[in-house]
């Protein structure tokens, strides 16, 4: 038996034997990064779709802010006309009651009658007052509690006076003086805080209300003299002051009636200013406290 020949394979016989595994791996390895590509390429459009869809909800949300706060801004604005026309309303209701009040006071013979809500408003500003001893006359005596004021002296001067420690620039004020049964005295303002006793026919800073002979009321200042009509004897007078308002009214604080105003305006600081006379003992008692009624 004749020996095997040994099979000889050429080189390219080898080449080619090992080209279709070439080609698979070849195939595999392009498959693989075309699918990775392809994954990488969907996580970017999905990012970006996330992307998008969070942007167009942040802006969907900012509509919806928008619109709720012009929403809000409209109910405010109609608010607040609503409020406006109540103010108007209760404006012209506010005007109404005060002609209807005069007309009342008219027919019930109460035009000086202060009702309780401005008399109230009137009193809430009350002041104490108290008399400074340094600037009294030599024939006057004030108490040290600076309640009374008594003339002590000898008729030297009609009017002899004097003013409070307090003086005022500005705001309202009130308070009180009884008077009592006397017939000779003044109360109100003045500008002059030096002087010791009111000229018999003042001038520039004093707005006064005088009682001569107790019957003889009289309201005084640089604009002339004219007579006040007391609709019965007024032992306790309430002073009111508006210093911004240029107003000094004087009320009967026993009834509640006005007796009388001076309207202008104050040159910078006044003082109360009380004058009991020369002619009787009787004593001006200063912020005597009256119940209202």
């Amino acid at each position: 038996m004749a020996p095997l020949r040994q099979l000889e394979v050429s080189p390219e016989a080898g080449v080619f034997a090992a080209l279709p595994a070439f080609v698979t791996l070849v195939i595999v390895i392009l498959f693989y990064s075309c699918c990775k590509g392809s994954s990488k390429s969907k996580n970017q459009r999905v990012r970006k779709e996330n992307e998008t869809l969070l942007d167009q909800n942040e802006k969907q949300d900012l509509q919806k802010k928008n619109e709720t706060l012009e929403i809000e801004k409209q109910t405010a604005q109609a608010e607040k006309q609503d409020l406006q026309k109540k103010n108007e309303t209760l404006e012209i209701e506010k005007q109404t009651a005060q002609a209807d009040l005069k007309e009342l006071r008219q027919k019930t013979n109460t035009v000086g009658y202060v009702f309780d809500r401005e008399w109230k408003l009137i009193t809430e500003h009350r002041v104490k007052v108290t008399p400074d001893p340094d600037t009294a006359s030599p024939s006057l005596t004030v108490s040290e509690d600076g309640s009374l004021v008594r003339f002590t002296g000898k008729r030297s001067e009609e009017w002899p006076s004097v003013v409070g420690r307090e003086g005022f620039t500005s705001g309202r004020c009130y308070w009180e003086v009884e008077v009592g049964e006397k017939g000779y005295w003044v109360l109100g303002v003045s500008t002059h805080p030096h002087e010791k006793s009111i000229p018999a026919k003042p001038e520039e800073g004093y707005w006064l209300v005088r009682l001569v002979k107790g019957k003889t009321c009289t309201a005084v200042s640089q604009s002339g003299d004219q007579i006040v009509q007391l609709e019965k004897i007024c032992k306790v007078w309430g002073v009111y002051l508006d210093h911004e308002g240029g107003r000094l009214s004087f009320y009967n604080a026993g009834t509640r009636f006005h007796i009388y105003t001076f309207e202008g305006s104050f040159p910078g600081q006044v003082y109360p200013i009380f004058s009991p006379g020369s002619y009787d003992k009787g004593p001006l008692i200063i912020n005597v406290t009256v119940n209202n009624v």
